[in-house]
């Protein structure tokens, strides 16, 4: 690829536009280093907490036309907590530790709540199968079959990722799926 994904920034949206981007997931799955992905070292100081309590945390910055919050799905519980910043967006990366059984497991329970609660029917769904440089780690499509994400009437994707490392996985691959299957909010200035 390379251009605009050359870095692994996100792209400049075009002035006066918006894309509302919800990463949520697991504790430990790669939430915040896909954040550091996505976004320069010098934009990481525009990060702010929303909401902050015992097992809950929201962050959230706006980054070259990209609205974005993080937030960690600790308990089920919690999904209400969500709602109302996840029915807000455009985009939703659920970040999963593909190598994690147990993990896994949750993931599907935490996905199961979100589609009975109705908070991601608007939106773009993408799952990223992350830790796949693990020697236990699932294919994405074995995790999209276990998670069932076929039930789902949004556009959604399982993209393989591994970000940790120096051979970074799926980041483009996200961004560009991302833009390809989302509409560009226009806004008002």
């Amino acid at each position: 690829m390379g251009g605009v994904f050359s870095k692994g920034y996100l792209p400049q949206l075009p002035s006066g536009t918006l894309i509302k981007l919800g990463i949520i997931g697991l504790e430990n799955s790669g939430k915040t280093t896909l954040l550091n992905k996505f976004i320069d070292a010098s934009a990481k100081k525009q990060i702010r907490s929303v909401l902050v309590s015992t097992g809950l945390s929201i962050e959230s910055m706006l980054f070259k036309g990209w609205e974005i919050f993080i937030g960690d799905l600790l308990y089920p519980n919690y999904i209400t907590k969500y709602k109302p910043y996840l029915l807000g967006c455009d985009v939703i990366i659920f970040m999963v530790d593909s190598s994690d059984p147990h993990q896994i497991s949750e993931a599907k329970s935490q996905i199961d709540l979100l589609i009975a609660e109705d908070c991601i029917s608007s939106s773009v769904f993408l799952v990223m199968a992350n830790k796949q440089d693990q020697k236990r780690s699932v294919t994405p499509q074995q995790l999209e079959n276990y998670l069932e994400l076929y039930r789902l009437t949004i556009p959604w994707k399982c993209i393989s990722s591994s970000i940790l490392n120096s051979n970074i996985v799926g980041v483009e691959d996200s961004i560009k799926w991302i833009l390809d299957n989302t509409e560009v909010r226009k806004i008002y200035t």
